[in-house]
């Protein structure tokens, strides 16, 4: 009796599990949030992140999108993995008032499906040159002419092949590379660029439900109308890698690796300082490896480091502190120097980071190295030179009172009565060696 009914028992297990595997499985949808410069650390993210919905048979992607623009090589990664998924990406530029500049174009372009929130915009895709030097001025200048025009090209005829692709307004996209064109959500709708304007994200997928999209596998319908949110921020480690390739804080990195390797140096055996400037400096070295740099910036940096530094050392009365300042500024200035504004370094933080750098040398480190040029109080340095009262007569051995202890005097002069003064001049073991002070 009791087989029957676990028989009975395990068979209505099986049906209820038929059942649920064989019931419509809601749709999913991925969210990915991309927010800041578009770089290595973002690029990795948003390929793992399109790479897992492909493999948990995601029904959508939905790329939420505000950038001010991003490298080049790392856009292309992005573009390239939304070229070539089998799940529909949906970019949507959002919230109110975010914007898709530059590298964000291509980015949008490249979705299935392009949104936008009511206030916002796309364009301004021109390329931009990083310097790094040259031998001559106008050297220099041919050179970034034709590289530019090169660059220009190249991303010009990249977006017009992506926008061809998905169908969009290809003209207006080469003028964005071409003329750095920029335009509002509505009018981005009015020229194709993208396909339509939504307030948020549910109303993003009503609108793209039933949208026929084409990926490698062929053609699909989207069926997302009531489809669920899964979403995936960025992990907190590449969170953090991703604020490293913020310029302005690899400049506060670099002070803090300054301030502290400086100050241990300087005041050796604190370690506290160390320890900070060394993993400030190591982090730095990270944004050095993202982020465009200008390595003539990077030698005027040291160059006016070394100027503060000797003008510690040398007389000269301000002036190499005030030209290390200078030099400083203008390297910091240069140091990821760019034609784009989000790949700059602000005005306010480079003037304030100068004036504590100045200030930190001409204070902090002037006033150890001052300490360092003092007489030495204790020990022999302190007792030679020493004038004491002769607290018995010394012929030619006798008794002192120095630094709160009796000492052996002895001299190799005209004895010295009780109670006349001696001068220090030597020392020898535990004996010092003195003379009569009106002899000294």
């Amino acid at each position: 009796m009791q087989i029957k009914i676990l028989a009975v028992v395990f068979l209505a297990i099986w049906l209820i599990n038929s059942a649920i595997s064989a019931a419509p499985q809601p749709a999913t949808v991925h969210v990915l949030t991309i927010d800041g410069t578009i770089e290595p650390t973002v690029a990795q993210y948003v390929q793992l992140g399109i790479q897992r919905a492909e493999k948990e048979n995601a029904s959508a992607v939905l790329i939420e999108l505000r950038t001010p623009g991003g490298l080049v090589d790392s856009t292309r990664d992005i573009v390239t993995e939304m070229l070539n998924t089998n799940v529909p990406v949906i970019v949507y530029v959002s919230p109110n008032g975010a914007r898709a500049g530059s590298a964000g174009v291509f980015i949008t372009m490249a979705g299935h499906v392009a949104a936008m929130a009511p206030v916002s915009n796309i364009g301004s895709a021109h390329p931009v040159l990083f310097g790094t030097g040259g031998s001559s001025p106008s050297d220099s200048n041919n050179q970034n002419d034709v590289m530019m025009e090169k660059v220009t090209n190249d991303a010009a005829k990249y977006i017009v092949a992506i926008a061809e692709k998905r169908g969009r307004n290809k003209e207006w996209a080469e003028k964005a590379v071409r003329e750095s064109a920029n335009i509002t959500a509505s009018e981005a709708v009015k020229l194709n660029v993208v396909d339509f304007i939504a307030e948020n994200e549910r109303e993003v997928l009503r609108k793209a439900d039933g949208m026929k999209v084409e990926i490698p596998g062929g053609e699909v319908t989207l069926a997302i109308k009531d489809a669920r949110l899964k979403r995936y921020p960025m992990p907190w480690y590449k969170l953090l890698l991703h604020y490293l390739a913020d310029p302005e804080v690899a400049f506060i990195l670099m002070l803090i690796a300054i301030y502290g390797i400086i100050f241990e140096i300087n005041t050796p055996g604190v370690t506290l300082p160390g320890i900070v400037g060394g993993v400030a400096f190591i982090l730095f070295l990270y944004s050095l490896s993202v982020l465009p740099v200008n390595y003539a910036g990077l030698i005027l940096i040291l160059a006016g480091i070394g100027m503060m530094i000797a003008d510690i050392k040398v007389a000269s009365h301000g002036v190499l502190s005030v030209g290390g300042a200078i030099s400083f500024f203008f390297g910091a200035f240069m140091l990821f120097g760019t034609n784009s504004p989000y790949l700059r370094t602000s005005i306010t933080v480079l003037v304030v980071g100068t004036v504590a750098t100045a200030a930190f040398f001409i204070f902090l480190v002037g006033m150890g190295a001052k300490a360092l040029r003092r007489p030495v109080v204790t020990g022999q340095e302190n007792i030679i030179g020493r004038i004491v009262t002769a607290k018995t007569d010394i012929a030619p051995t006798g008794k002192i009172f120095l630094e709160g202890s009796w000492w052996t005097a002895q001299t190799e002069d005209q004895p010295i009565n009780k109670g006349e003064l001696v001068r220090v001049v030597g020392l020898d073991g535990l004996t010092v060696k003195v003379v009569k002070e009106d002899e000294a």
